[in-house]
């Protein structure tokens, strides 16, 4: 439950006047904690390593409006309290930093999107680490694993919009992780396939959301892919394999090509573009499992390139196979809703 437009006027009024706008909206919001105020709200869930994360995200490069808080958006934040979506999102406590010490991951351009097309308030829960891989320190197997780190802060996000009065739907879940299984332990990549099929079941199960969607990136590596300071991946193409398979054998899932997204110089991580690119193209995917042909507008992979090298039509091949063939670069420039 958001404020309206008047309100919307009021806050504005009250920040020229120098009060504080995060306080008189995060005072808003606990208003409706009374007894007797209850709304609907739909949440998702993001988790995964860096590039999750944001680790190279620069808020310079946001455009003007995704830099203005999100109205319509609530975001967990890094004292464990609700507030409306704004940039810098990062660092989390538990991120492990990003390069520019403030920053913002997927989750703007993935909200902004959604929230445009339910034409309604959402919710965003966020929990990723940089660097780290699905064999262990994801294993949901294993006790204290981030996947029970995450699970906690979920857990405890959904009391606490509960607290505020809000009935909560869990709506999907966006992955985007694989890289670090992918370095140097061909163990590990072969195992990607098998751990992701039993970590995408156990969240359903402890979320008891057995239908619920998962949209995740297919990791923006090759085999013997060369990056700067993080060494060689060996397996690039073997998690990516993995997670195409698990898109064929897991029903309610969702992949997005992401290896043609802008990336930084250091050949592994999105920067600022790549990672909006990611955010908007998780929130297309999402929107099209949800109403399928009836958003044939919205396809989860269009991109055009405004270069005279490449067409000025959609691109219907896979991303592996235009970078194989030269016609795109991990640099190639996009066209992008903002």
């Amino acid at each position: 439950m958001f404020y309206p437009k008047w309100v919307e006027k009021w806050l504005k009024l009250l920040a020229g006047k120098g009060m504080s706008v995060m306080v008189l909206t995060n005072t808003f919001l606990a208003s409706f904690s009374l007894p007797g105020r209850t709304a609907s709200i739909q949440l998702f869930i993001l988790a995964g390593q860096s590039n999750m994360v944001g680790y190279r995200s620069n808020l310079d490069d946001l455009p003007p409006y995704l830099q203005e808080p999100l109205s319509q958006v609530l975001w967990y934040d890094r004292q464990n309290e609700w507030v409306t979506l704004q940039a810098p999102t990062e660092p989390l406590p538990f991120s492990q930093g990003v390069a520019n010490s403030q920053g913002f991951g997927p989750e703007i351009t993935l909200a902004a999107t959604i929230s445009r097309h339910l034409k309604q308030p959402i919710a965003l829960v966020k929990y990723a680490q940089n660097g780290t891989n699905l064999e262990t320190q994801w294993n949901p197997k294993l006790e204290d694993s981030l996947y029970h780190q995450m699970l906690d802060r979920v857990q405890e996000a959904i009391a606490e919009l509960s607290r505020l009065g809000y009935s909560v739907e869990i709506a999907g879940f966006f992955w985007m992780q694989g890289e670090s299984d992918a370095k140097s332990d061909r163990y590990m990549a072969s195992n990607y396939a098998q751990n992701f099929t039993h970590f995408i079941a156990r969240l359903r199960q402890d979320l008891n959301q057995p239908e619920l969607p998962v949209i995740y990136g297919l990791i923006p590596i090759v085999n013997q892919q060369s990056t700067t300071p993080f060494g060689t991946f060996e397996y690039g193409d073997i998690v990516r394999e993995a997670q195409f398979q698990v898109s064929q054998s897991v029903a309610h899932t969702g992949l997005v090509e992401t290896l043609y997204f802008s990336r930084d110089a250091d050949n592994l991580h999105f920067h600022s573009l790549g990672l909006m690119s990611l955010g908007h193209h998780f929130a297309l995917q999402w929107v099209q499992m949800e109403c399928g042909s009836r958003c044939s507008l919205y396809p989860s992979l269009d991109w055009t390139k405004p270069s005279p090298a490449l067409p000025l039509e959609p691109l219907n091949r896979t991303g592996r196979q235009c970078f194989d063939s030269g016609e795109i670069s991990p640099n190639s420039p996009i066209t992008a809703p903002w």
